[in-house]
């Protein structure tokens, strides 16, 4: 079966629940933002550290869905406390610790989507919602002892403390299980085997693999070799290769430097990715299209799939239904920016979006 056969049934499947997706997986909640805060009283203490907390996430929040230099050109601020806290939706905290007059914790914010969308608006801000489909992510250690790749490590412990499902282009990490070691290796991700990387995208239905392999280039540093490696509907491979290196010789002791260094490296890794997509995806300007659309189908398990990623797309502001038939239906899009955009955006839910002789089709992919 091919992957596009098995992202049909994935997308089938996650209709009526049974996908092994995260549900809070959204870029709008921002998680592990940690918290310190000082008081008169352990009440005050809590406060004061929710406040900073608070705002820290609506910060990361923004420099997610907007690019540096856009917000360079409007000579964007900090948000305050004040502003952060009308977007918030809910928060949640875990491993707390307290004292009379000390409060520590992690903070996770879950953020009111269309009060952040106004917000951004109205600073005439351009910003990034839709998440690319995920990739999985394969990161080798070259250490003193060798190259590990299921084993636990530094590197591998950077990838395992995050939450990169949230990020705009989010990242899956695998389970190391029995399964992931027999279809690869740890020489065989170092030579970017094509047979064994497809196997495992394969297993967790991705299109796309990040084989991070990282290495010690001095004390306190690591240099990254980021192989980004994807197959079209045909199977076709291509790759891209880019480095990171990461320094985090002032955390300290030998260990404490080389594992600093490494979650600066993840990071870096996740905004070189992230500020690619949101390059491609940003929409500027008011600009709307307004354009009829076949939906086509072979079941009504596909239809209803279609229907929902048309209508959730973050540059749809309307879809609606026309005709409907035993295999297409008929759909009126207004959507915002060009088309080649919302093809693109379409895509990374697994939807073709194709100019025809018969004019604009959707499909499964």
């Amino acid at each position: 079966m091919r992957m596009a056969e098995i992202r049909k049934l994935v997308l089938i499947f996650a209709l009526f629940g049974f996908a092994v997706t995260s549900a809070n997986a959204d870029v709008f909640t921002v998680k592990g933002v940690i918290i310190d805060g000082h008081g008169a009283s352990v009440t005050a203490a809590r406060v004061a550290a929710i406040k900073a907390g608070t705002e820290e996430a609506a910060n990361i929040l923004v420099e997610r869905m907007t690019l540096v230099e856009d917000r360079f050109n409007i000579g964007w601020q900090q948000i305050d406390n004040d502003i952060a806290s009308q977007l918030v939706a809910g928060i949640r905290i875990s491993n707390e610790r307290r004292s009379d007059r000390r409060y520590l914790g992690v903070l996770q914010v879950t953020f009111n989507r269309q009060r952040v969308r106004d917000f951004l608006n109205s600073q005439q801000l351009p910003f990034v919602e839709a998440q690319t489909a995920p990739a999985l992510i394969i990161p080798v250690w070259n250490g003193p002892e060798g190259s590990s790749l299921w084993q636990e490590n530094l590197w591998w412990q950077s990838w395992a403390s995050s939450s990169p499902l949230n990020d705009l282009t989010p990242l899956t990490l695998p389970l190391a299980d029995l399964g992931d070691r027999q279809v690869l290796n740890v020489n065989q991700a170092l030579r970017l085997d094509r047979a064994a990387l497809l196997d495992i995208a394969l297993r967790y239905d991705v299109k796309k693999v990040v084989v991070a392999i990282a290495s010690i280039t001095s004390p306190g540093r690591i240099s990254v070799k980021v192989n980004t490696v994807q197959w079209d509907d045909t199977d076709r491979m291509m790759l891209r290769q880019r480095q990171v290196i990461a320094d985090g010789s002032d955390a300290g002791s030998a260990m404490r430097a080389l594992s600093a260094a490494g979650k600066r490296a993840q990071k870096q890794i996740i905004s070189l990715m992230q500020t690619e997509w949101k390059q491609r995806a940003i929409v500027r300007g008011g600009t709307t299209t307004t354009t009829l659309v076949t939906v086509s189908y072979t079941n009504i398990q596909q239809w209803l799939v279609l229907r929902k990623i048309l209508a959730s797309s973050a540059l749809v502001l309307d879809a609606r239904l026309d005709a409907l038939s035993v295999d297409g239906a008929l759909m009126t899009l207004t959507y915002a920016g060009t088309q080649q955009q919302l093809a693109m955006q379409l895509a990374e839910s697994g939807v073709e979006f194709l100019d025809t002789n018969i004019g604009l089709v959707a499909r499964l992919r």
